[in-house]
């Protein structure tokens, strides 16, 4: 005995079929952040990191019972960048967390926010101090002739680390230095068909 199916035509199965059937290189991306030009060009790695929503328990003399949560939580943005020999790209992050940090003096956190003054023109001196501190964060992907089609904007960015480097003479090959920083942001947003410059 066969089982007849119903309501399958050609037309509503092709109607699911996806339009888009290339497939995501991992190779295949731009990473951009305003304060750190030469990290940006040098960029050789980054993530999308996972979202989370932790779920709501409602408690019972049994097993709770899970609802949705109402507060995301985004983990860290990571990056790998080749070091220029001068250590310019490198000392780019460096000042950033010296200026947030200020671990010799207050003026230090000042300096840096005088710094971002020119991003934000028309902005009071208050508010510059303050919006320095951050910077957007885009990652683009790009289809298969490398044109931008999707951006992924890292909003109110920040660095929270910038691992140490170590240098070996023992080492017959001539690897080249490879730094790695995180960030945290406020949260991320996906455009799907965007262009990048």
């Amino acid at each position: 005995m066969t089982t007849k199916i119903l309501n399958v035509t050609e037309a509503s199965f092709s109607a699911s079929n996806p339009g888009e059937l290339d497939y995501m290189r991992p190779n295949a991306f731009k990473f951009m952040i305003h304060n750190l030009p030469n990290v940006s060009y040098f960029c050789q790695a980054a993530n999308i990191p996972e979202i989370n929503l932790p779920p709501a328990d409602q408690a019972t003399p049994l097993v709770d019972i899970p609802h949705p949560g109402d507060k995301l939580q985004f983990g860290s943005l990571m990056i790998r960048f080749l070091i220029q020999e001068n250590m310019l790209n490198y000392k780019e992050l460096y000042d950033w967390l010296i200026g947030l940090g200020f671990p010799e003096d207050r003026k230090q956190y000042k300096e840096w926010g005088t710094k971002q003054n020119y991003r934000f023109p028309d902005i009071n001196p208050a508010k510059q101090q303050s919006l320095g501190q951050y910077s957007d964060a885009t990652l683009f992907m790009l289809d298969s002739n490398n044109n931008p089609i999707t951006k992924i904007t890292f909003r109110d960015a920040f660095p929270t680390s910038l691992a140490g480097l170590d240098f070996e003479i023992s080492s017959g090959n001539t690897d080249y230095m490879v730094g790695v920083a995180m960030f945290r942001y406020r949260d991320y947003v996906i455009d799907i068909g965007s262009s990048g410059s």
